[in-house]
């Protein structure tokens, strides 16, 4: 198996456009709800126009919403969450690496067999 290790660099750049995307998205349904409090105020446009003005506001809302999502999803990635619960490998590789000294300590004590 390989491993592809992404410089800090890239991690940096990454993390960066994560945060400009949620603060894009947190503008559109910014903009989508007062696009939506406008139009349910009116009064002069057909209600058959109205209706498919809500309903196109609607359907981008609930877009924007799930690609919110995603990014919460990306967000949990990066961080190593995996079904909410975050993996410290740093503390399993020093957990590991102090067993395996105490472990290669024993046998050279020779309280283990080879």
């Amino acid at each position: 198996m390989t491993v592809i290790r992404l410089n800090d660099g890239d991690e940096d750049e990454g993390r960066r456009i994560l945060k400009i995307a949620e603060r894009k998205c947190e503008e559109i349904l910014d903009d989508l709800e007062a696009c939506q409090l406008f139009f349910r105020d009116r009064d002069d446009l057909p209600d058959t126009e109205l209706k498919r003005v809500l309903q196109n506001l609607s359907r981008s809302l609930s877009h924007v919403f799930d690609e919110r999502k995603r990014f919460d999803e990306l967000r949990k990635k990066q961080l190593g969450v995996v079904h909410d619960f975050a993996l410290d490998f740093d503390d399993a590789r020093n957990s590991i690496g102090g067993r395996l000294d105490r472990l290669r300590a024993a046998q050279r004590a020779g309280k283990l067999s080879e």
